[in-house]
């Protein structure tokens, strides 16, 4: 079992929907929200490496992450995403990112997320509470994902309206 920086983002968003993606259930490919997400993905820092891996061991949980780019020389990595919807998932997923650079020995990193449509961007650095707060998100992703159901439906309804796994949740 893998651990990816998607795994918290979607924890960090709704458990089901990181259950439901564990699970091998794929609602996005044919969501348009996510089609322009990657065209985005696609055009932004043409000149820095993209989509650069990372692996790394937590307690004995494999963690991955892919950067969507990185100014090597700068210690900047870039997460780019189309709107500030699910910022707080973002801003987890940016955050596991830093420390997985941290955990293979690049501790001098800082995040930045780009929100190309709306011409922001997002500063984002690991505090050592965020290292004890992803700790605790690692074990708890890893417990959920070993559970034979998936957890409830998230109460919080607004945040489903454009969720390409709405209709397995409430369909």
């Amino acid at each position: 079992m893998n651990i990816s920086g998607y795994s918290i983002g979607y924890y960090a968003l709704c458990h089901r929907k990181a259950w439901l993606k564990q699970q091998g259930i794929d609602m996005e490919q044919e969501s348009e929200v996510v089609a322009l997400g990657r065209l985005l993905h696609e055009q932004a820092y043409e000149r820095t490496p993209k989509d650069l891996m990372l692996e790394a061991v937590y307690a004995g949980i494999s963690l991955v992450g892919k950067l969507d780019g990185a100014n090597l020389k700068d210690g900047v990595l870039y997460e780019v995403k189309k709107s500030k919807a699910a910022e707080e998932s973002h801003i987890w997923q940016t955050k596991f990112y830093l420390w997985l650079l941290k955990l293979v020995g690049c501790p001098n990193y800082t995040g930045l997320i780009q929100y190309p449509l709306l011409k922001k961007t997002q500063p984002v650095v690991l505090h050592p509470e965020d290292e004890v707060r992803l700790g605790e998100m690692v074990h708890a992703i890893a417990a959920l994902f070993r559970s034979p159901t998936p957890p409830d439906r998230n109460p919080n309804r607004k945040l489903c309206a454009k969720c390409s796994f709405e209709e397995c949740c409430y369909g």
